[in-house]
């Protein structure tokens, strides 16, 4: 069942034709939806991983934890709006089968995540502690380029299914949809912060709320742009 549901999910994402017979649930494995679920989980915890193993095995252990949770809570707040974006402006898919193509375009984004994790390790672990900036902006790059590859990914899915159910795709939802997406999570992982974790300051599971995310990460670029 495992490997019968992995192999359908990647010839999903190959070609996006067959993924529409998925997302309305014409030749799905059994138990799809769960092996699917549970392998993004496995993903997601490999980088995160990474990004925490900056401040050590406890740090690791946190940002494993923390990723699928904020993947968990970014996609519970900003379904209920493309479900009824789709609903008016859409195929009009029913609840469950726009909740399979979110997951199907999130599993994209995970394995685009976990293709860049030998990366991630590979300059956590030959870092000095001085390049705590560096790695910064380096996970907030490969998020926002993976961000940007979901967001098209979700017009493929889609527009396959709007060809299974004969309906027309108006993408312009799905684009207002993906910036909703991209504030949630960027402000969701702010206050899942830390993840990366300075050397200096003791690692926790979270911080005390201050700032925010777009004037953290303006303090970290605009020395760089004035030096």
């Amino acid at each position: 069942m495992i490997r019968e549901s992995l192999e359908t999910w990647w010839g999903g994402l190959l070609y996006p034709g067959r993924a529409g017979e998925l997302i309305v649930q014409r030749r799905v494995p059994a138990g799809f939806d769960a092996v699917l679920v549970v392998w993004c989980l496995v993903l997601l915890a490999i980088y995160g991983a990474s990004m925490g193993l900056f401040s050590g095995p406890r740090g690791a252990l946190y940002a494993a934890i923390k990723l699928p949770l904020l993947y968990g809570v970014s996609l519970a707040v900003s379904f209920p709006a493309l479900y009824v974006a789709n609903a008016h402006f859409g195929p009009r898919l029913r609840i469950d089968q726009t909740a399979r193509l979110l997951l199907m375009a999130i599993s994209a984004n995970v394995v685009a995540l976990a293709s860049y994790a030998p990366v991630s390790y590979f300059f956590v672990l030959t870092t000095s502690p001085a390049g705590y900036e560096f790695l910064v902006l380096m996970h907030v790059a490969v998020f926002l380029l993976a961000g940007l590859g979901t967001v098209m990914v979700v017009i493929l899915l889609f527009r396959a299914t709007c060809m299974e159910v004969g309906s027309r795709l108006r993408p312009g939802f799905v684009l207002s949809w993906g910036i909703l997406f991209g504030l949630v999570v960027s402000h969701a992982s702010w206050v899942l912060r830390p993840w990366v974790g300075a050397r200096e300051i003791e690692y926790t599971f979270l911080r005390t709320q201050e700032s925010s995310f777009l004037e953290a990460i303006a303090r970290l670029v605009w020395p760089h742009l004035v030096g």
